[in-house]
């Protein structure tokens, strides 16, 4: 059995497949939901630039998983720069701030869900020993979104409160279902790719969709108007066994991956090029 005492433990290679589950359940929130499909800061659209998307979004994750402070004094700055110009309109249906302290928190619990569903998903429910030291190192998903230490969890028990009281919270309009159901079946990269995207979309994304499906909560997947089917279930089973198999070979592997990022995010810094 291996220990699990970090986020880092928890890193799989499920994790690359049930990204955009999370992601649904960030913009579930109408607040983080319209912040994303309204934004003018085109440069941070996953469906205008998939590939520095998914470079920003993996060096934050690298960041407060592996990083350290001054890599995340770096990320908490450049956050808070960009979410500065995410705001809504005045006299706006929904209103928003990226900078949100109560937006930036659901964000960092549901992102918490996410490495906690690449265990549970392959390997059963974390006990109370293993939850309690996950949820203490996961405060740096929300202190390096901004958020103040004191308002991350410190029990499971708190953070069980949190995601009901988000999930009290969450609704979603047409644009928004738009937007992350072209994100799940990858036909959004279409947009910059091109024909190479049309052929990503047209080979992989009903199996990505149904990975997607699989790993929703039910509240999130009756609010994206998804079925899910007993056949769907079993499919998703056989994928996690083959994840499984895969994972217990290769544990070593995807830290590694992640790290990666990490070694990016320095050497871009060292060489004064962009990161955000």
């Amino acid at each position: 059995m291996r220990a699990i005492d970090t986020l880092g433990d928890l890193v799989s290679p499920l994790g690359g497949t049930i990204n955009a589950a999370n992601v649904i359940m960030q913009l579930a929130h109408p607040g983080v939901g319209q912040g994303v499909v309204d934004s003018t800061v085109d440069s941070g659209r996953a469906d205008l630039h998939p590939i520095k998307r998914a470079r920003t979004t993996g060096t934050y994750l690298a960041v407060a998983v592996f990083g350290n402070d001054t890599d995340r004094d770096f990320v908490r700055e450049s956050v808070r720069r960009i979410h500065a110009r995410v705001a809504s309109s005045p006299g706006a249906e929904v209103r928003y701030s990226a900078n949100s302290p109560a937006l930036q928190l659901w964000v960092a619990v549901c992102l918490l869900k996410y490495f906690v569903d690449q265990h549970e998903f392959l390997y059963g429910p974390l006990t109370d020993e293993q939850y309690a030291r996950i949820l203490r190192d996961g405060a740096t998903l929300a202190t390096t979104l901004n958020v103040r230490p004191e308002s991350w969890p410190t029990t499971r028990e708190e953070y069980e409160e949190l995601w009901k009281a988000g999930i009290a919270d969450i609704s979603m309009n047409e644009q928004v279902r738009e937007y992350l159901t072209e994100l799940c079946n990858l036909a959004f990269l279409e947009v910059r790719l091109g024909r190479l995207g049309r052929g990503i979309h047209r080979v992989l994304g009903r199996s990505f969709e149904l990975i997607t499906r699989g790993a929703l909560p039910p509240e999130f997947r009756d609010l994206m108007h998804y079925r899910w089917t007993p056949d769907d279930q079993r499919r998703f089973d056989r994928y996690l066994v083959a994840v499984r198999r895969l994972h217990r070979v290769t544990p070593w592997v995807w830290p590694l991956l992640w790290k990666a990022y990490l070694l990016d995010l320095r050497t871009r810094r060292c060489l004064r090029l962009r990161v955000f």
